[in-house]
């Protein structure tokens, strides 16, 4: 079944893909870790899964709903929780992944739509003999989680290349407003997503960390669970830390239009000096009065030069001296 991916990890054998019909879960060891990753958000098929595991009172509706804030129930023999993953896309706004996970004596189940890419990579780069089956399950879990933590470090990194991205279009060329708000605003979406997402992570983490969740406590993961908070709190600060990132473009770009402002005010001003030098001698000569010059047949064509030759020479000490 293509939607249903299980590897039972052996560490005194081989590790091993099943199939949905070859899980029995009486037959694993304290040796084994079973790991069961169900693709689609389907009840039926959920179902089937946990009937392999002999779980009782699932909340069906809850593993199987899209959306919702990460939260953690405890039950008879397990415990289920959800998690929200942030999906990178390149040169795109970051998309959320929820994850739900049932976590049993030396069994994990996974539910969510698709494959997850840190998972892809997890069993990739773990292909062949590991001693996962030496785990607990719910160090096995935190491994998970801390990826996915990881993931948000990922979502953080594509944010700030578009961000260096956004800074050179602003260095290098004159960007046009509505276009420099449209990234703005994007960007600012981006970062608030990634701390509406992360965020409610805390109540679960801590409460995984807590004593009083007697499964953790007595496998003796918590230690596990404290240093993955720390983790978790780094991700936070990184996420406020890319908030401060894009907001330092706006200053950017306030500082490159207002150097565009003076260079502009400059070159009016050297513009209004020209036309006012070349005015005062259009205007002289303008003056009533009799004067040889007057009566030179190229008189007009003379001045003309006289002017020119006025503003090259302006604007020659104007360069020397880097007003414009």
């Amino acid at each position: 079944m293509t939607d249903v991916k299980a590897c039972l990890y052996d560490s005194e054998g081989s590790d091993r893909e099943i199939t949905l019909d070859e899980i029995d879960i009486d037959s694993v060891s304290d040796k084994q870790l079973l790991w069961i990753n169900v693709l689609k958000r389907d009840e039926e098929l959920l179902e089937q899964v946990t009937s392999k595991l002999r779980l009782k009172n699932v909340p069906f509706q809850k593993v199987v709903a899209a959306s919702g804030r990460p939260d953690l129930d405890g039950f008879e023999g397990f415990f289920r929780f959800s998690i929200d993953s942030a999906v990178t896309l390149k040169n795109l706004p970051p998309e959320r992944l929820k994850v739900d996970f049932l976590v049993g004596k030396n069994f994990v189940v996974t539910v969510h739509e698709d494959e997850v890419e840190y998972f892809t990579e997890f069993r990739d780069r773990e292909n062949g003999e590991t001693q996962f089956g030496e785990l607990d399950a719910e160090v096995f879990v935190a491994t998970l989680i801390d990826l996915n933590i990881i993931s948000y470090f990922h979502a953080i990194d594509e944010l700030e290349r578009q961000v260096d991205k956004l800074d050179q279009k602003i260095l290098k060329a004159d960007l046009q407003p509505e276009e420099f708000l449209d990234e703005m605003i994007q960007l600012r979406k981006s970062v608030s997503k990634l701390r509406r997402w992360l965020t409610p992570h805390r109540k679960v983490l801590y409460a995984l960390a807590r004593a009083d969740l007697r499964q953790v406590a007595e496998s003796g993961s918590a230690k596990h669970y404290k240093r993955l908070t720390e983790h978790f709190e780094s991700a936070v600060e990184a996420v406020e830390s890319s908030r401060e990132t894009v907001l330092g473009v706006f200053d950017l770009y306030a500082t490159k239009a207002a150097q565009l402002t003076n260079l502009f005010i400059k070159r009016l001003t050297f513009l209004t000096l020209i036309t006012g030098s070349l005015g005062v001698i259009a205007g002289a000569l303008g003056m009533n009065y009799k004067a040889p010059f007057f009566d030179h047949p190229l008189g007009f064509w003379i001045t003309v030069g006289g002017m020119i030759l006025v503003a090259i020479g302006l604007t020659g000490i104007a360069r020397l001296r880097r007003w414009i």
